[in-house]
């Protein structure tokens, strides 16, 4: 019996050394085989060092339409924030009814740090966001924009002791080389997209076009839909000015 039950237990003991041994050969075989796909994908995938290609020229015309106003400085804030080679041009345009539109470009460099989602620093400005909208613009020169509108909220002290409520309306929307979008993720989901499938390299720009809601604050003010109206108009006439031509792919 002790024969017969070492006999066994030799067979066992073989046994799970074979599974063992499947089992380190398996191990070995999916590493040699992640490896090599990884070094096939570092063959295939175009090198990421291609310079950086942006779809906007950073200059904002002196008058639009029936507004003009004078190029603004970025803040000191700005300058302490975003990287050195930022690039930020902005004007804060009036016309003759008194209506304001501030529009910026930001250009990001070397660091994708200088472009965020607005959604983050805008509360951290005092704002509150009540809600949010693509518009669809037709541009003067023809070709069709797509811009996120968001709906904005804030207590302001007109006087003392008296608070009130102050609405606007905040355009933005990102321009890469001939591709523009309203859309966070998208422009993250393209940065990558693009240069794996086309080697391309973008160097997004961040576009707002905003005014506040002059209503209650001024005589014959605009209300909320009037000052969306308002923006969609000298967006479709701005945005040309600066946006390249080329046929830019508008993604949803």
């Amino acid at each position: 019996m002790e024969d017969v039950d070492d006999a066994s237990g030799a067979r066992e003991g073989g046994l799970a050394v074979n599974e063992e041994r499947k089992g380190t050969v398996l191990r070995v075989a999916l590493l040699l085989a992640l490896g090599g796909g990884t070094a096939a994908l570092c063959v295939l995938v175009p090198t990421p060092n291609t310079p950086p290609q942006g779809g906007v020229v950073m200059d904002l015309p002196e008058r639009v339409g029936s507004f003009s106003g004078p190029m603004v400085a970025a803040t000191a804030g700005e300058l302490a924030i975003l990287p050195a080679d930022t690039q930020i041009v902005r004007r804060e345009y009036q016309d003759g009814g008194r209506d304001r539109i501030m529009t910026s470009i930001v250009l990001s460099g070397g660091e994708k740090r200088s472009i965020h989602r607005p959604e983050v620093c805008l509360p951290a400005q005092g704002w509150s966001i009540r809600g949010g909208k693509v518009e669809d613009i037709a541009m003067t020169d023809g070709r069709d924009l797509k811009v996120m509108n968001l709906s904005l909220m804030r207590d302001v002290e007109v006087a003392q002791g008296d608070r009130r409520k102050l609405y606007a309306n905040y355009f933005y929307w990102f321009v890469g080389n001939q591709v523009t979008t309203p859309y966070h993720w998208n422009r993250v989901f393209l940065t990558s997209f693009d240069r794996i499938t086309k080697n391309l390299n973008h160097r997004w720009a961040y576009v707002i076009v905003m005014a506040v809601v002059t209503e209650g604050y001024m005589p014959l003010g605009k209300n909320e839909a009037q000052t969306v109206e308002m923006l969609k108009q000298f967006t479709a006439e701005v945005a040309p000015t600066f946006m390249r031509g080329g046929g830019e792919r508008a993604t949803n």
